[in-house]
C-alpha cells in the first residue's frame, strides 16, 4: 500500500466510525469540519490530525453527549468542540495527558524498565527530568473524555514508510489518566462499538497489532 493509498484507507475508516456513531446515537452531531477548519484548528494548535481521526471529525463533529446528565455526573462536555469551543479549555485538553503524567511523577511514579535512567531523589528534579523525556513522544489528542488518539506526524501527505507509521499512530484508541494507560479500541470502529455500543463485559478486546502501537503511550499500556 502506498502513502496515499493509506492516507485514504484512514479518512474512510473515521469516516465509517462517525457514521456507526450516527447510528448508535451515542452524541448530538453538527456537521463534519471543513478543510479550511481543519487547517485553521491544526495551526491555532499547532496539531496534526491524523488520518482517521480527520475522517472521522469531517463526516461529523460530536459536540456533546445525547443524554441528559445524571444527578451527579460532570457538567463537564466530554467532546471537544473542536469549532466553537473554548481554545483554553482545548489547550488544557491537548497538554493533559503530560500534565496528569508529571503529577504521578511528582508523587513517585517512574517510568519502569530503567528508561529514564535512575529517578532523582527531588520531586521536582525527577519532574523536570520527566518533563525532558516526554517531549519527544508523540502527542495525543482528545476524541472524547480520557480517550485519545495519536497525532499525526505531518508527513500525511507523502509517501512510504513514514507516511504509513503516521497511519498507524492515529489508529489505536488509547485511554489515559495519568500513568494509568490503556487501549481502548484497536481503530475508530471498535472503539465506538465498545464505548457506545452494546458489548459483552466478559470479552476480551484484542491489542493492536505491533505495527500499530503508538510509541511510549503504547507501552505504558503493556
Amino acid at each position: 500500500m502506498t502513502g496515499d493509498e493509506a492516507v485514504r484507507d484512514g479518512i474512510r475508516a473515521g469516516e465509517r466510525a462517525a457514521h456507526r456513531l450516527a447510528e448508535l446515537g451515542g452524541c448530538v452531531l453538527e456537521p463534519g469540519l471543513s478543510d479550511t477548519e481543519f487547517d485553521r484548528i491544526e495551526a491555532e494548535y499547532g496539531i496534526v490530525f491524523a488520518p482517521g481521526h480527520r475522517g472521522f471529525l469531517a463526516a461529523g463533529l460530536p459536540v456533546d453527549r445525547a443524554a441528559p446528565r445524571e444527578q451527579g455526573e460532570s457538567p463537564r462536555n466530554p467532546w471537544p468542540n473542536w469549532r466553537d469551543g473554548d481554545p483554553e479549555r482545548i489547550r488544557e485538553r491537548l497538554g493533559r495527558p503530560v500534565e496528569e503524567l508529571l503529577f504521578s511523577v511528582e508523587h513517585g511514579w517512574w517510568l519502569p524498565g530503567g528508561r529514564w535512567g535512575q529517578r532523582p531523589a527531588d520531586p521536582a528534579e525527577a519532574v523536570a527530568a520527566a518533563r525532558a523525556a516526554l517531549s519527544s513522544v508523540p502527542a495525543l489528542i482528545p476524541l472524547y473524555s480520557h480517550r485519545y488518539l495519536a497525532a499525526g506526524t505531518g508527513m500525511d501527505a507523502g509517501t512510504g514508510s513514514g507516511t504509513e507509521a503516521g497511519v498507524a499512530q492515529g489508529r489505536p484508541v488509547l485511554s489515559v489518566v495519568g500513568a494509568d494507560t490503556i487501549h481502548y479500541g484497536r481503530d475508530l470502529a471498535e472503539w465506538v462499538e465498545r464505548e457506545f455500543g452494546d458489548p459483552d463485559p466478559e470479552e476480551r478486546w484484542p491489542e493492536p497489532d505491533a505495527g500499530a502501537r503508538v510509541p511510549f503511550w503504547s507501552d505504558l499500556a503493556g
